[in-house]
């Protein structure tokens, strides 16, 4: 019983350190000097996407009761790797996600903390839930000018049945009945490439994810070090106490 009780301590005072920390992040987005466009007008290369990502970024998350924002980075890497940093208003680093394929790791460098584990070990609702379709929302078509406008009924990798639907060739939004609907937005062309500086996620359970990209740079090179986190001084605990 008092192992029992140490745990669900340990449970609720991480919950708590990183729910502090999202609400102390201040959202900050520039649109800078890029071009936004409506879809219509973009004009694009076939079948070009950014197989690699670094970006300034905004985040946040948002029910009817309650709104959390943060900003820093995102760095990406086809197929599966993703890094964002979220940033305290003065630089310093307040959280970091990792994502490699199915894993998480979710780090707490203040308070020497890391949390690890699977997507299926986050919670399916609140403020983490959204690292659970991480992959889904940023698997985005190939931009197609045959396509043209277009509303298609399909099954997406994930064997989901899925509507998406087509602006001038550009996805600008897809759902499905057990993810909710994502968005696409802010159009620019990076490298020939059409990419959405918005991508706003809406569950089933009502909950809105936002990500805003600020000065995104695509296709660079990103080394492994990059998306592999250091928990070697760390208190590494379960992703699933979260829940």
């Amino acid at each position: 019983m008092m192992l029992s009780g140490a745990v669900h301590v340990c449970s609720n005072y991480v919950k708590n350190i990183l729910m502090a920390l999202l609400l102390f992040s201040v959202t900050a987005f520039l649109s800078g000097c890029l071009i936004l466009r409506a879809p219509a007008e973009i004009n694009y290369v076939d079948g070009a996407i950014a197989e690699s990502l670094s970006s300034n970024a905004s985040l946040s998350y948002a029910t009817l009761d309650k709104s959390i924002s943060g900003s820093g980075f995102i760095m990406y890497r086809k197929p599966d790797q993703m890094r964002v940093v979220i940033l305290s208003p003065f630089g310093s680093v307040l959280q970091e996600v990792y994502v490699t394929g199915g894993y998480v790791t979710i780090i707490d460098p203040g308070n020497s903390v890391a949390l690890s584990g699977t997507q299926m070990d986050l919670p399916e609702k609140g403020d983490f839930s959204g690292w659970r379709h991480i992959h889904w929302l940023i698997d985005i078509d190939p931009p197609d000018h045959m396509r043209k406008n277009a509303v298609i009924n399909r099954v997406n990798k994930y064997g989901q049945q899925e509507k998406a639907i087509f602006e001038n060739g550009l996805l600008i939004s897809k759902s499905t009945e057990t993810e909710g609907m994502v968005k696409y937005g802010k159009y620019t062309i990076l490298q020939g490439t059409a990419f959405p500086l918005e991508i706003i996620y809406e569950s089933v359970a009502r909950e809105k994810f936002t990500i805003m990209f600020e000065e995104p740079e695509i296709n660079v090179p990103l080394t492994d070090d990059v998306f592999t986190p250091n928990t070697t001084k760390l208190h590494v605990y379960p992703l699933s106490i979260l829940k």
